[in-house]
C-alpha cells in the first residue's frame, strides 16, 4: 500500500471568480465528497483521460493518484481544500493551480503544509502566478514519541506553521521588491 501524503491548503486574496474556478476544479460529483485524479486533470489541466497515464501523471501532477477534500462557502477569508496523494507532495499540480488562481485574480496565491502519513517528509510551501517555494521541515520528529507526547506533537505543529508562515512573509518580501524594482523582474 502507498504512503499517503496530505497537503492542506490555503486560498488567500481570492474573490469571486477565484471562488468560481474552484468550484469548477473541486467541486464533487453529486453525492460524492472528494474528486479523484482523473476528474481533477480533466477539470485543472483541461485534458481528456485518454491523453495521459501514469507517467504524465507523475511528471505533470507529482503524484500517480489523487483526490481532494474541499471546504468552500463562498466566504473569501476561508478557502481551504485537502489532498491526498501517493508517495510525493504534488508539486506539479500546486504550482499549476498557484499560476491559474493568480492569473485570475492579481495577488491570489496558495500556502499551506504537507505530510506524509509516517511524518517523514512534512513541510510548507507557496504557490502563485509567478513565485514558488517549498520547504521540509528540517526539525527532528520522532513519530512514536510524537504520537506519545502531546506537548512534543503541539510543538511539531507550531513549528510547522511557524515555517508556513516564514514562507508566506518571504513571499511578501518579494513582491515588495518586485514592486521597488520592477526593472529587475523582467
Amino acid at each position: 500500500m502507498a504512503n499517503h501524503m496530505e497537503t492542506n491548503i490555503q486560498i488567500k486574496m481570492g474573490d469571486i471568480k477565484v471562488i468560481e474556478k474552484l468550484k469548477e476544479i473541486f467541486t464533487p460529483k453529486e453525492g460524492e465528497y472528494q474528486v479523484d485524479a482523473l476528474e481533477l486533470v480533466q477539470r485543472l489541466y483541461n485534458k481528456p483521460p485518454e491523453e495521459y497515464d501514469r507517467g504524465w501523471m507523475i511528471d505533470e501532477v507529482g503524484a500517480k493518484w489523487m483526490y481532494s477534500e474541499f471546504d468552500l462557502d463562498d466566504d473569501l477569508d476561508y478557502m481551504e481544500l485537502r489532498l491526498t496523494s501517493a508517495w510525493s507532495v504534488p508539486i506539479p499540480f500546486l504550482e499549476t493551480l498557484g499560476r491559474i488562481l493568480g492569473s485570475i485574480t492579481k495577488g491570489c496565491y496558495i500556502v499551506g503544509t504537507y505530510e506524509d502519513e509516517s511524518l517523514d517528509p512534512i513541510g510548507a510551501f507557496v504557490y502563485a502566478k509567478d513565485y514558488d517555494d517549498i520547504e521540509d521541515y528540517d526539525g527532528e520528529v520522532d513519530f512514536d514519541d510524537i504520537w506519545d507526547d502531546d506537548e512534543k506533537r503541539d510543538e511539531m505543529w507550531d513549528n510547522l506553521n511557524s515555517l508556513k508562515d516564514e514562507l508566506e512573509e518571504s513571499y511578501f518580501e518579494y513582491l515588495k521588491d518586485k514592486e521597488n524594482n520592477p526593472e529587475d523582474y523582467k
